[in-house]
């Protein structure tokens, strides 16, 4: 990504079905332990399937075309996003950030620079979930908020 973090793959729901697709085989077994060690006992041994590009592709609906819609209810399927978004973003806040020269949110708040680079990675955040184009997506509705209260950045918020 563009803030220097690797993306191993994407995770979606589909048809109450937790699925990762990631492209190679490391970064599918990188993302299935950090699904694990997130959601634990809510999801089961993984079944894992491999496919070629011309079969992805196969697969793709046509233009304008619809994929089938999840049927896990929108409201159960936001919290879990969302409870796994803070958990993520939890434990960032105690990991060196590249758009922070290398140093954690924590450590980055205590010089008057560092605040301010903060901040701009806490828009950045922002204008990624806002790029969403499915306002209606999870990941459209959550909020960064706790982050500026936490690290004591809110008076740089415009």
């Amino acid at each position: 990504m563009d803030n220097g973090w690797r993306v191993l793959g994407n995770v979606e729901l589909k048809g109450g079905f937790l699925c990762l697709s990631a492209n190679s085989s490391a970064r599918a077994e990188k993302g299935t332990a950090l699904v694990q060690r997130a959601l634990g006992d809510l999801v089961r041994t993984p079944l894992t399937e491999i496919r070629t590009i011309q079969q992805m592709m196969a697969e793709r609906p046509a233009k304008g075309g619809r994929t089938p819609s999840s049927e896990i209810p929108p409201e159960l399927a936001e919290q879990a996003i969302h409870e796994y978004l803070d958990q993520h973003y939890r434990e960032t806040l105690d990991r060196p950030v590249g758009m922070l020269g290398g140093k954690t949110p924590r450590q980055a708040v205590k010089t008057k620079t560092g605040r301010k680079k903060v901040a701009e990675w806490l828009k950045y955040l922002e204008n990624q979930t806002a790029r969403q184009p499915d306002r209606a997506h999870p990941m459209a509705a959550y909020s960064f908020e706790w982050m500026w209260r936490e690290l004591d950045v809110r008076d740089l918020r415009r």
